[in-house]
C-alpha cells in the first residue's frame, strides 16, 4: 500500500473518522456506533475514532459505511455522509474522483440460473449488503432479457448455461438494448470456449461457482466501479487468448466461402458462442463429427481459430440477433 500514492494521497481513515463521527452527533454513539461495528474489516473506538478498515480496498470500507447507514436510517443518511466526507475529499484534490463512486446508490443486481434454490442462496447473501440490492431474478434467457428492460439494473449475475440459450446470446441481447448494464457469468464451467465467448460478448466478469463469498462480493464491487471480475487465473487465460488473436482480416463480402449447408450451420453456432458439445447436441451429431467441421472450416476460410470464425460470421451477417423462445 504504501508504493500506491493515490493511496497516500486520501486520508480514508480520517473519512471515515469523519462519517462515524457525525453519525454519533445525529443519533447518538450507541446506534451509530453499533452499526459501524457491524462490517467487516472495520474497528471503531467508543468516541468514534476509525482504528482499522479494510487497506487493501479502503474505498469499498467507506462504501460499506455510507449504505449502512443508509439501510439503518433512512436513504437521507446517505447525503448526510456525503457532508461528512466531502471537505476530507476535496482536501485530496485530484483523487476526489476515486471516491465519487462511493457516494452513490447502492448497486442494483438481476440473478440469473435456473436453478431456484441457487438463486435464492445468492439473494439471501447479497440483498442484505448494504451497498446491494437485488431487484429480481430470472430463470431463462428470455426472462433475463425482459427483466432488464424492465428493471434496469446496474448488474446481471447469471449462469452462463440456461434452458433456452446460453450465456453469450443474453448479454449480446441485453447490451444492445441497456448498454450501461454490466454482465457478470457465475458458472461452474472454466473452459477456455465459455470463457472467452462470453468476454467477447461483452461480459466484464467470470466467475467460478466455487468461489469464496468474500471474493465474490469484492468482484461485484470492483465491477460496479468499472473494474474487471475475473480472479487472476482467469485474467491470466484472457490476456493470454487474446494477446494470440490477430487482428481481423478485411473481409470481402463478394468472396465466396465454399461452405457446405452443414458447415454454415456450424459457423452460425459458433457465432452465438455455442462449445462443440453444444453445437453437437443442437445439431444432433457426434463432438468428433463437429471438431472435423471447425478444421474443414478453418482451412477453406484461412483462419486460425474458431473465434476467428465468430468474427467472419458476424462479419457476412452469418450470426442471427438472438430471438427469445416463446
Amino acid at each position: 500500500m504504501a508504493d500506491d500514492p493515490s493511496i497516500e494521497e486520501i486520508p480514508y481513515r480520517a473519512i471515515l473518522t469523519a462519517i462515524v463521527k457525525r453519525f454519533v452527533q445525529l443519533v447518538g454513539a450507541a446506534a451509530a456506533l453499533g452499526a459501524a461495528r457491524k462490517l467487516p474489516h472495520l474497528s471503531v473506538d467508543d468516541e468514534g475514532n476509525v482504528l482499522d478498515y479494510d487497506q487493501a480496498d479502503p474505498l469499498t470500507s467507506i462504501t460499506l459505511l455510507i449504505h449502512q447507514y443508509g439501510a439503518v436510517f433512512g436513504d437521507a443518511a446517505i447525503t448526510l455522509a456525503r457532508q461528512a466526507a466531502e471537505p476530507l475529499a476535496e482536501a485530496a484534490g485530484e483523487n476526489t474522483e476515486l471516491l465519487a463512486s462511493t457516494m452513490t446508490a447502492p448497486i442494483t443486481i438481476l440473478l440469473v440460473d435456473d436453478h431456484v434454490l441457487f438463486r435464492e442462496g445468492l439473494f439471501s447473501l447479497l440483498d442484505p449488503q448494504p451497498d446491494i440490492r437485488v431487484v429480481g431474478q430470472a430463470g431463462s434467457v428470455s426472462e433475463a432479457i425482459t427483466l432488464t428492460r424492465d428493471l434496469k439494473p446496474s448488474l446481471v449475475l447469471m449462469d452462463i448455461s440456461l434452458p433456452d440459450g446460453v450465456g453469450p446470446d443474453a448479454a449480446r441481447a441485453i447490451l444492445a438494448d441497456q448498454p450501461n448494464t454490466k454482465i457478470v457469468f457465475l458458472t461452474v464451467h472454466d473452459d477456455d470456449e465459455r470463457l472467452f465467448a462470453a468476454i467477447r460478448a461483452g461480459a466484464m466478469g467470470y466467475l467460478i461457482k466455487n468461489v469464496r463469498v468474500a471474493e465474490l462480493l469484492a468482484k461485484l464491487r470492483g465491477v460496479a466501479r468499472g473494474e474487471a471480475g475475473l480472479s487472476p487465473a482467469l485474467a491470466r487465460r484472457v490476456l493470454e487468448e487474446f494477446s494470440r488473436t490477430p487482428a481481423p482480416r478485411h473481409i470481402d463480402p463478394s468472396e465466396p466461402t465454399e461452405l457446405t449447408i452443414r458447415e454454415v450451420e456450424i459457423v452460425r453456432e459458433l457465432a452465438g458462442g455455442a462449445t462443440n458439445r453444444e453445437i453437437a447436441r443442437k445439431l444432433v451429431i457426434s463432438e468428433n463429427t463437429v471438431r472435423n467441421h471447425v478444421r474443414n472450416v478453418l482451412g477453406k476460410l484461412h483462419l486460425r481459430s474458431r473465434y476467428e470464425i465468430a468474427n467472419y460470421a458476424r462479419d457476412r451477417g452469418l450470426a442471427p440477433p438472438f430471438a427469445p423462445s416463446r
